[in-house]
């Protein structure tokens, strides 16, 4: 095997694969994927979507087949929730390595890896039981796929292009779509190529078959068994209803998309300025370089107006950002040394917020107060200046391309620190993982909750929990059964009094989060 790519597997199997077993499923949204996906698992359902046993509308089904398969191999557990998404992290190295080989050079190819591979933010994607994994990686071989047969004149390259995108709409629904749409009608356009002649070529018809043909049988089927239900939701709510309006509290502010992306590839993303003024210049003559730059720019504006936003939406962006900072980086050594030197005062900004990133990892742990007693681990983060600091040195000296190795190597080792040492300690915090040591003295006893309450409960458990809406419902349980756990928030206690004989065994704040999860056992 070629020894740039078995470096970047090996690296990008240790990044995305770590400790993926040894933290609980708790962060929200990978609560409610995982425990879905365990739910149709349970019912060897493939068709209908649920959490808590009630139907799920958020996102389509190809995230919790992956996690079904997963569950059927390591069993209901946090790593057969994961392991997928980690696959697909090492998959999107595995392609964005090989297209750039041969539609660049192989160096570029390996600059590029190494930014993947150093990205925090994709890391932890990549370690969750979320569609976003799914996503990211199909839409990146099918855009790749897509450029590749376009400027090799491949069309069996296009049939991927399809299959990739038809898996995309399945992982997260029409945005595939669109953006796949508008970034071929832009570039077309700007190559001054958008003629009958290349449409025909790209096979559109057989390709739009061969979509519908993997597509639409879910689509109909889901359809189908919930009376439209589904269908209406997601495409109304879930898409058009997240564009215009703000939901979940998951609201942005203007550009947030392009300081999401910007964060995402830090400390290479430190040179974006001078990149994107070069790489402004040479993709007007290298197709691919402007294929690059489009489609970031596609996924970056979209979500600029969208009102809802999540630091994994602008994610598809991040491969092809990644690809012209190593088209860049490669060719500031190529064409002049002193390039390396004009960069030394990015270095040194990057320096400085690396010096202020512990610091705000301490205040961050301190603002828990869960966690206070946590604040040592910021130490972990002193790792950040001290390779930003060995990096400047050597960009000082104009030698970039051991600068590069050292913020690829510090941020490798940060995070594997990270995941099997930082996190495993905060996360041990939840309140789910510490109510659970409580409820596991009766595992006989059975639990419900009232009103709002932690989806964890559902995966940990691993079966839905009872719901009761009304204080009628609850206590008309409460009288059929003598004794039983009820989990909900703190704002509800002062309705529960009504119950007879109840006791608080567990009282905690959601991390990093506003609720005040509650645990009663009641007699």
């Amino acid at each position: 095997m070629n020894k740039n790519l078995l470096i970047l597997l090996t690296l990008s199997v240790v990044v995305y694969t770590a400790n993926i077993w040894g933290t609980s499923v708790y962060i929200l949204d990978e609560a409610k994927n995982a425990g879905c996906a365990m739910e149709m698992y349970q019912r060897g359902d493939w068709v209908v979507p649920t959490f808590n046993d009630a139907l799920r509308t958020d996102k389509p089904p190809l995230h919790y087949y992956f996690m079904r398969v997963g569950y059927n191999i390591l069993d209901i557990t946090p790593m057969g929730a994961r392991v997928f998404s980690s696959l697909m992290g090492i998959l999107t190295v595995l392609v964005v390595f090989l297209y750039c080989r041969r539609l660049l050079n192989e160096d570029i190819a390996f600059y590029t890896g190494m930014i993947l591979v150093a990205s925090l933010q994709l890391a932890i994607q990549f370690h969750l039981a979320v569609p976003d994994p799914y996503l990211i990686f199909f839409l990146t071989l099918g855009w790749l796929s897509y450029i590749y047969a376009y400027i090799e004149k491949q069309s069996k390259y296009y049939y991927l292009f399809y299959v990739a995108i038809a898996c995309a709409a399945l992982a997260k629904g029409p945005v595939a779509v669109v953006f796949s749409g508008l970034l071929i009608l832009i570039f077309l356009f700007v190559q001054r190529d958008l003629t009958w002649k290349v449409l025909l070529r790209m096979r559109i018809l057989q390709g739009a078959l061969l979509f519908c043909v993997i597509v639409l049988p879910w689509y109909i089927a889901v359809g189908i068994a919930t009376d439209g239900a589904w269908l209406e939701q997601f495409f109304f709510k879930h898409n058009v209803g997240r564009f215009t309006s703000s939901m979940e509290g998951h609201g942005g502010f203007p550009l947030a998309s392009v300081v999401i992306v910007i964060a995402a590839l830090m400390p290479f993303s430190f040179f974006a300025p001078q990149a994107m003024k070069m790489i402004w210049k040479d993709q007007k003559k290298d197709a691919f370089l402007q294929f690059c730059f489009i489609a970031m720019c596609v996924v970056v504006v979209f979500f600029a107006f969208s009102r809802t936003i999540l630091p994994s939406y602008p994610e598809p962006a991040v491969p092809f950002f990644a690809i012209l900072l190593g088209y860049f980086f490669y060719t500031v050594q190529k064409r002049e040394k002193v390039g390396a030197m004009r960069l030394r005062v990015n270095g040194l900004v990057y320096f400085i917020i690396a010096l202020i990133i512990p610091f705000a990892a301490w205040v961050a742990l301190q603002q828990e107060n869960d966690l206070k007693d946590l604040s040592g681990l910021a130490v972990y983060f002193v790792l950040l200046p001290m390779g930003a600091g060995t990096a400047l040195v050597y960009l000082w000296k104009k030698d970039l391309d051991t600068a590069l190795y050292i913020y690829t190597l510090t941020a490798v080792i940060f995070l594997i620190l990270f995941f099997y040492a930082a996190f495993p300690e905060i996360d041990a915090r939840n309140p789910v993982t510490r109510s659970m040591e409580y409820m596991h003295r009766h595992p006989s006893m059975p639990l419900v909750a009232y009103r709002d309450f932690n989806p964890a409960y559902v995966f940990s458990f691993q079966k839905p929990v009872k719901k009761f809406e009304t204080m009628e419902e609850l206590a008309s349980f409460a009288d059929a059964h003598d004794r039983f756990y009820l989990v909900t928030q703190e704002r509800y206690l002062p309705e529960l009094h009504k119950l007879h004989n109840f006791r608080i065994i567990y009282q905690g704040k959601d991390l990093f989060e506003r609720p005040v999860t509650v645990v009663l056992e009641v007699r």
